[in-house]
């Protein structure tokens, strides 16, 4: 009897859950999730004190330079998915995609800093985004087929948080060091700042894209095969009716959005504050304190790691959430008297009390992400992670996009100009304040009410994989 045509070569040991990851794949697959945390951060991270606060381009301006590479990325996102689910080769169907794109990104990230520094705002402009733009495309081809590994690597409800929480390890890796990437490019072994960013910018494109990047193309291994059946290409259109059609899916697409737009929109104040509130218009300074911050983010990071674990195992990972969206709340009131000439001291509060938000998004929903597309795999016959990849990418980018975009603005409309410096009209300062603080209470309050609208707990995933395993039996026995 023929094999049905939906029907996925999953073994019988992975689909149900007993299969372990060895040490060498989590290893493998860490490294690439360290250069994709770069791919995502390290543009804007040394763009904004470079163009904008030493070649003085317009913050809106800037904003928009960064918003149009990561819009083509969206639009490319669900095609790269498709592209990746149903590639076949002795390789594997993911780790082609991820050398090959790794070393593009190296090629493309490097040339973003080698701009002429004599030319004008416009032509600046243009220079970032062209090369942006193709570093962004790049990363495309590298983020999703590395997110869909990650997916892939065990069917197990809690051991998906095992994996995603080991991976998480080295994106806090990343947040400790990404913010030092500018002020190491301000030592004194450089001549000038010019200088030493394109020894940075070649630096982090040489070891961390293109050498990590070709570790995780190389030892990565696909846990979950796929059948050799050719489906319909995924388009956006599809892409987004099968949005629409999973309410798990949509909760968790919102709580995304409401973290990685609102909560990075409301989080980039506090670099201004650093620098003109607290460090008087010194950048060098204030760049120093926000490398500090980021430390602090990326320890205690590190601890919420093997919390949230056994937090999630113990009461679920949606009450898990829920806890994390109160300690927020908490946060953010906090933040009202943490960034200011007196109290910045308690700095490292800040980090203990909002850190735990961002581990949830790079460890939690990815975990609840992977479980869907098990719910997905039942009612449709086929997996498609490279579809819910896809989606996740596409918000995440629109996230980060919306919070450039309105952080330009918003710097705009409440009165900043770097010219001044330090002398920055107090009612300036009172809007960042109340951005950062109120900001961050109310995109937590918000994330508190709609993940109450997520349905798939423990029993019921594991009820899905049990599902599953029996079907794929079946299927087996059947041939």
């Amino acid at each position: 009897m023929a094999k049905p045509l939906h029907q996925s070569t999953t073994t019988s040991a992975s689909a149900s859950g007993s299969i372990r990851v060895s040490g060498t794949q989590k290893l493998a697959l860490g490294a690439g999730f360290f250069a994709m945390f770069f791919a995502q951060q390290s543009v804007s991270v040394l763009a904004i004190p470079f163009y904008q606060m030493t070649l003085g381009v317009d913050p809106f301006l800037l904003g928009l330079a960064l918003t149009l590479p990561l819009l083509l990325g969206t639009l490319l996102g669900p095609w790269v998915g498709h592209l990746s689910d149903h590639h076949q080769s002795r390789f594997g169907r993911r780790r082609p995609f991820i050398l090959v794109a790794s070393w593009a990104c190296c090629l493309f990230f490097g040339l973003i800093w080698m701009v002429p520094t004599g030319w004008g705002e416009l032509a600046h402009l243009v220079y970032f985004v062209i090369f942006s733009l193709l570093f962004y495309v790049a990363a495309t081809f590298m983020s999703v087929p590395m997110t869909c590994l990650s997916y892939e690597m065990s069917p197990d409800y809690h051991q998906r948080t095992e994996i995603m929480g080991f991976t998480t390890y080295f994106l806090k890796l990343g947040s400790l060091l990404y913010q030092w990437l500018f002020p190491l490019a301000q030592l004194a072994i450089f001549s000038s700042v010019f200088v030493g960013i394109r020894y940075v910018g070649w630096g982090v494109a040489l070891f961390i894209f293109g050498l990590l990047g070709t570790l995780a193309a190389c030892y990565s291994k696909e846990i979950v095969q796929r059948s050799s059946v050719a489906f319909p290409p995924v388009t956006l259109r599809q892409s987004l009716k099968t949005l629409k059609a999973n309410k798990g899916l949509r909760v968790l697409l919102l709580l995304t959005v409401l973290q990685m737009a609102g909560g990075a929109f409301t989080a980039s104040m506090d670099y201004y504050l650093l620098v003109y509130f607290i460090a008087d218009g010194d950048i060098a300074q204030g760049a120093i304190f926000k490398g500090w911050l980021s430390m602090a983010y990326a320890a205690f990071g590190f601890l919420t790691v093997p919390l949230i674990t056994a937090l999630s195992s113990r009461i679920g990972k949606i009450k898990a959430v829920q806890l994390i969206y109160v300690v927020t709340l908490v946060g953010g009131a906090c933040k009202w008297f943490i960034f200011t000439p007196q109290g910045y001291g308690w700095i490292w509060l800040d980090a203990l009390l909002c850190t735990a938000a961002w581990t949830a998004m790079t460890m939690l929903i990815p975990s609840m992400m992977a479980d869907l597309c098990d719910e997905d795999e039942l009612k449709h016959g086929q997996r498609r992670e490279g579809v819910f990849v896809a989606i996740h990418s596409w918000v995440t980018s629109l996230s980060a996009a919306l919070a450039l975009l309105l952080a330009g603005l918003s710097l705009n409309l409440i009165g900043f100009d770097a010219q001044l410096s330090a002398a920055q009209h107090p009612d300036s300062i009172l809007a960042m304040r109340v951005i950062l603080a109120l900001g961050t209470m109310l995109f937590a309050l918000c994330s508190l009410l709609i993940v109450r609208g997520y349905h798939l707990d423990a029993q019921g995933s594991q009820q899905i994989s049990q599902a599953l395993a029996k079907t794929k039996n079946q299927g087996s026995e059947s041939i």
